[in-house]
């Protein structure tokens, strides 16, 4: 059930745009989601929901500062250049372009 609810959010997320306050937003329903999947006592959807914490990030941060986001975890990249486009200023901040250097 925690894959599946994982898939469908994940699904769901992508049809949107985010700004900033949308960002902390997403990221304190993730928290939310977490908690309650942290129930199911299954590490693997743990780190999943955990991994989205942390993508969910990139709605918050300048542009410049998203190359430092995805150092230590660069298991989510795809996911994360994924979700960087779902940013509002995806467009206005050439992001397109920062992205090729980001996950060369």
């Amino acid at each position: 059930m925690g894959n599946r609810l994982h898939k469908i959010l994940l699904t769901h997320w992508q049809k949107y745009t985010f700004n900033p306050s949308g960002g902390l937003r997403l990221k304190r329903d993730i928290t939310e989601y977490g908690e309650f999947v942290r129930s199911f006592n299954a590490p693997s959807v743990d780190e999943k929901f955990e991994l989205l914490g942390i993508m969910a990030n990139v709605f918050i941060v300048a542009p410049e500062s998203l190359s430092t986001l995805f150092e230590g975890t660069p298991s989510i990249r795809k996911d994360a250049q994924r979700f960087i486009q779902l940013r509002d200023d995806y467009k206005s901040a050439k992001l397109a372009a920062k992205l090729s250097s980001l996950f060369s």
